[in-house]
């Protein structure tokens, strides 16, 4: 069982990093906007469809990209967290909660690509999302 462990220890570190890394510069004022460029660019050039993302104009919009990069980023240094003991009851409720909020984020988006015509360079996201919640909850059932 001990290797199961050490393969969980790294796919949390693996996880908190994505979403470090995903989210950062969603954090920062004005950077977020280069960030959103990219987004619309990259899936221009994949001609992957859906609307591209607009800059905000509004303040508040521009703080909930902000905070929801934040959020994002306490979230993967959370998993970084915990990852050093995964076995830990505390820690293991934590990794739940997470693996919950990734399949929500997939179903979420899944709403909006259907519905709404979300920018479609964001499904690889949910569908990342989606197999780390999966192998969240394979891996905690293997180690309880």
């Amino acid at each position: 069982m001990e290797y199961r462990i050490i393969i969980f220890k790294r796919f949390l570190k693996f996880s908190g990093v994505f979403n470090i890394i995903a989210a950062t510069f969603f954090i920062f004022p004005q950077l977020y906007k280069f960030y959103i460029v990219f987004y619309n660019e990259v899936n221009e050039f994949l001609r992957l469809g859906g609307t591209p993302i607009s800059i905000p104009i509004n303040p508040f919009h521009e703080l909930m990209i902000n905070t929801a990069g934040i959020d994002l980023v306490l979230i993967g240094s959370i998993i970084l967290f915990v990852s050093n003991n995964p076995i830990g009851l505390t820690n293991r409720k934590i990794i739940i909660s997470n693996g919950i909020g990734r399949l929500l984020f997939f179903f979420i988006v899944g709403y909006y690509s259907i519905y709404d015509e979300l920018l479609h360079i964001i499904i690889p996201f949910a569908v990342i999302d989606f197999f780390i919640a999966l192998i969240f909850f394979y891996l905690l059932y293997k180690t309880k």
